[in-house]
């Protein structure tokens, strides 16, 4: 089944990988690009490779939505309906895209040039409505972004039919998306300089020269120290201290890993694919001085699969770096050494959770792990593994060049310096804002964002991302930073800030979360697996129309066994967060829903079915 070509390119996989298993997914890709899809024939042939079982294989393959178990089209179209998505006429878009197609999700033309599938975020909610394609010839993606009238869904559609739609991987429209915010910026500084992404303009402005002087000027533990005094927090979602995690790591037990996660799966979330796309150097020179700072020698940076145009141009900017000596052996003349691998993940929400992210990274299905052990003393390959969001390293060279005191200058006490707060929803210029903590909800939402398009109030906001408590509209005084939005009742997450205008319905909102959540529980917990598919099925009967009061509070009482750390890890309490502050704080709505689409409130209830479903393949009808 598989050429000897692609089963040399595979071994050549294996060999890069200090264990061989973590060149699974990686080898399941180039099984796809050669096939089409992945039939059993080439699964045995994958297993053969690997030592394992075409069973085995298959195991791992019908955990990502990205690996194609059944046949697909020339050009595979996933359109994006999740929340932010929806805000901004998805579902519209979607209905064009069914149209001019002639095909519903999970259908293919009859002259197999289309598969219609809808997808969850893409991490494009900014530039809402779009889709995502993939060529079947080359397994290339790309993203078609702003399909905000039908003429440039057309427009979208030709150029692929054409031939030229992948002669790039660029966004269409090519170039950043909007952004803004304080002046200086830091983090952002780079993204619309031409030619942006290389090397020479990076280091134009001093790129590499913190690295060099750190690595030829002060200790390890003098970069650690500096950062753990900084109090950068975790950018990905957890807040937590990177120095502190970083000083968790055993003395002297090697080898030792630093991860970075680079699976922006979360809803609202956008920030790390700009600085991917438009930036890479910055991130290589802080994987570099986090590395030194933590002494290991290998690094990963596990990116998500859908963010390919990313994964090219990371790919191009360490093969760069290590041109100038940046990487590789002997780095800037010192005896250190460091060498990046960039590992494509293949559609997994749960696998931006760390433990689930290393199973993944290792060549399994991506489920979470018990912790304790955390990863700083069991972690990849059971060895000592530091993981870090890609804004997190981005934060260290800033801190390292300036200081810990001058980046203590920005923020609050606890919320240190500043970060990328990505803007969505029902806003004017949705974008991604480099602003310090504690400015406020309203400032980013009305200064920068220009307020909702039509000038309607706003009803509510999401602060963190999808998963995150909603705040209402008397709470957008509310500085953001971590302190002041968990007083008022959510979390500050991955800065993910959606915007819901007063008119959009949150009984639609609540429902597509659930769905999300079901379709991305990895299933291996049953108050996680069971609860949100139970959920999922009370909205949709909810938004049907057949709905019961009583069954709010039926969906109440189930988000309590769900969360709480019922659940093995915490997807699970992510999953419900959303609904109980949609029933909490805005009950009436749903409640006026109900008796205005159900005429009769009396009847009893139908008895929930709870079945499981797992994620299904992208080319199959949800």
């Amino acid at each position: 089944m598989l050429s000897d070509n692609a089963k040399s390119e595979i071994q050549a996989l294996i060999a890069r990988y200090p264990k061989s298993r973590s060149a699974l997914v990686p080898a399941l890709y180039v099984a796809q690009r050669e096939v089409g899809w992945l039939p059993p024939a080439a699964l045995e042939d994958v297993g053969l490779l690997f030592g394992l079982k075409p069973a085995e294989v298959e195991e791992v393959a019908s955990f990502y939505t990205m690996m194609n178990l059944h046949p697909v089209g020339a050009y595979h179209i996933e359109v994006c309906t999740n929340v932010p998505c929806t805000l901004r006429g998805a579902n519209g878009c979607a209905a064009q895209l069914k149209e001019r197609l002639g095909i519903d999700y999970g259908q293919t033309t009859p002259d197999d040039q289309f598969t219609l599938s809808h997808m969850e975020c893409l991490g494009a909610c900014a530039t809402a409505p779009m889709f995502m394609a993939t060529e079947r010839a080359t397994g290339k993606i790309r993203y078609f972004e702003e399909l905000d009238a039908p003429e440039k869904i057309e427009q979208a559609l030709d150029l692929i039919r054409s031939g030229r739609g992948f002669d790039t991987c660029e966004r269409w429209p090519a170039g950043p998306y909007t952004h803004g915010g304080m002046e200086p910026r830091y983090l952002l500084a780079n993204v619309d300089k031409p030619d942006s992404h290389t090397i020479d303009v990076y280091m134009q402005s001093g790129g590499y020269e913190t690295a060099r002087l750190a690595l030829t000027s002060k200790t390890a533990k003098d970069v650690l120290e500096e950062v753990k005094a900084a109090n950068v927090r975790g950018r990905g979602g957890a807040g937590f201290p990177a120095g502190t995690k970083w000083g968790f790591l055993p003395a002297g037990v090697y080898p030792r890993y630093l991860v970075v996660n680079a699976d922006e799966s979360e809803p609202g979330t956008f920030k790390d694919r700009m600085i991917m796309e438009y930036d890479p150097h910055q991130l290589i020179e802080g994987i570099i001085l986090a590395a030194y700072a933590v002494e290991c020698k290998q690094a990963f940076i596990y990116i998500r699969g859908e963010y390919y145009f990313a994964y090219t141009r990371l790919m191009d900017a360490i093969a760069e770096a290590r041109a100038r000596g940046f990487l590789g052996k002997n780095l800037f003349g010192t005896a250190n050494e460091l060498d990046i691998i960039v590992h494509r993940g293949a559609g997994a929400y749960e696998c931006g959770e760390e433990t689930a992210l290393l199973t993944s990274l290792e060549g399994d299905r991506g489920h979470p792990r018990l912790k304790p052990p955390f990863p700083a003393v069991e972690g990849l390959y059971r060895k000592p593994t530091v993981v870090n969001n890609v804004e997190t390293i981005c934060n260290v060279p800033h801190i390292i060049r300036q200081g810990a005191a001058w980046y203590k200058q920005f923020g609050t006490e606890k919320s240190t310096g500043f970060r990328i707060f990505c803007l969505s929803g029902w806003v004017k210029r949705p974008g991604l804002y480099e602003l310090p903590h504690a400015t406020t909800l309203r400032e980013l939402i009305y200064t920068y964002g220009g307020g909702t398009p039509d000038d309607r109030p706003v009803k509510a906001v999401v602060p963190g991302g999808l998963s995150m408590k909603l705040l209402t509209n008397a709470q957008l005084d509310t500085p953001l930073d971590y302190e002041s939005i968990q007083g008022a009742g959510s979390m500050l997450g991955s800065a993910g800030v959606i915007v819901i205008g007063e008119g959009q319905s949150l009984v639609e909102i609540a429902r597509r979360t659930l769905s999300f959540y079901r379709e991305e529980s990895c299933g291996k917990c049953t108050p996680c697996r069971e609860g949100t598919s139970w959920l999922e099925k009370i909205l949709i009967r909810i938004e049907a129309g057949e709905g019961n009061l009583s069954d709010l509070d039926l969906a109440r009482s189930i988000t309590n066994f769900v969360a709480g750390g019922r659940a093995f890890c915490p997807f699970g309490d992510a999953a419900v967060w959303g609904l109980q502050s949609h029933l909490d704080k805005f009950r009436p709505e749903f409640e006026q829903y109900i008796k205005d689409k159900n005429p009769d409130l009396d009847r009893p209830v139908m008895p929930l079915r709870p079945t499981y479903r797992p994620s299904t393949n992208a080319a199959e009808l949800d």
